[in-house]
């Protein structure tokens, strides 16, 4: 066997062993987060929302039934409430197609001592999981 065709085969298998590596990266990219991590990260969006009074981000993590009509001008006797609201966790995700429930557990800086648990229903609205 003469030395080119030795080199003509070394490079043909470097360069298929190269393929099949780009294909295997390009075909191991990430997918879609699962519908359960999405609700997670709305519902910890939400709080993180209440938290800093940001009430127009919080209508964007609520279902369109729920969003408020217009912008607030006057604060709410419940905003003080809702912006001591801190999550803790988000337990038992149960997805059914585009509806979801989940159960909150939150305690209030008030007393931290006190967990909270709150059942919530969410919604897959315009591509993205929402509370409703």
């Amino acid at each position: 066997m003469n030395l080119a065709g030795i080199r003509g085969r070394r490079t043909l298998a470097a360069m298929t062993l190269l393929g099949a590596l780009v294909a295997a990266v390009g075909c191991s990219g990430e997918s879609e987060p699962s519908a359960e991590s999405q609700i997670s990260a709305v519902v910890g969006k939400s709080f993180e929302f209440m938290a800093a009074r940001d009430w127009e981000a919080v209508d964007s993590t609520q279902c369109s039934s729920m969003r408020s009509e217009s912008p607030r001008g006057d604060e709410s006797p419940f905003d003080d409430t809702l912006a001591s609201l801190r999550l803790d966790g988000v337990e038992n995700i149960v997805v059914n197609g585009d509806s979801a429930t989940a159960d909150t557990r939150h305690y209030s800086t008030e007393d931290p001592s006190r967990m909270m648990r709150e059942d919530i229903t969410l919604i897959k609205e315009n591509g993205a999981w929402v509370v409703c």
